[in-house]
C-alpha cells in the first residue's frame, strides 16, 4: 500500500469514527432531553424538533462517512472524470 492509499484510508476511517461518536452523542443527548421533557411538561414533545434538525446533520455525516467514502461530492466528481476519460480513450 502506498502513502496516498494509506492517507485516504486513514481519512475515511477517521470520518467513520467521527460519525459513530456523533451518533452516540445524538442518542444520549436526545434520551436526556426526552426525560427532561417528560418530567417538566406533559404533552408537547419539544425535544422532537431538536431530534429532527440534529438528525439531518447526523444523516449528512453518515452519507459523507459511508456513502461518499470520506470524499463528499469531490469523490464522485473524480470518479466521473475518470470514467469520462476512459470512455474518451476507448473511442479513439
Amino acid at each position: 500500500m502506498d502513502e496516498k492509499q494509506y492517507s485516504q484510508a486513514k481519512k475515511i476511517a477517521k470520518q467513520k469514527v467521527a460519525f459513530i461518536r456523533h451518533f452516540i452523542t445524538y442518542v444520549i443527548v436526545l434520551a436526556v432531553l426526552a426525560v427532561i421533557n417528560n418530567l417538566t411538561s406533559r404533552g408537547y414533545q419539544w425535544w422532537l424538533w431538536i431530534a429532527l434538525f440534529w438528525g439531518i446533520g447526523v444523516f449528512i455525516n453518515f452519507l459523507n462517512a459511508y456513502l461518499f467514502r470520506g470524499g463528499g461530492l469531490k469523490s464522485i466528481e473524480k470518479q466521473l472524470i475518470k470514467k469520462e476519460m476512459e470512455r474518451m480513450n476507448n473511442e479513439k
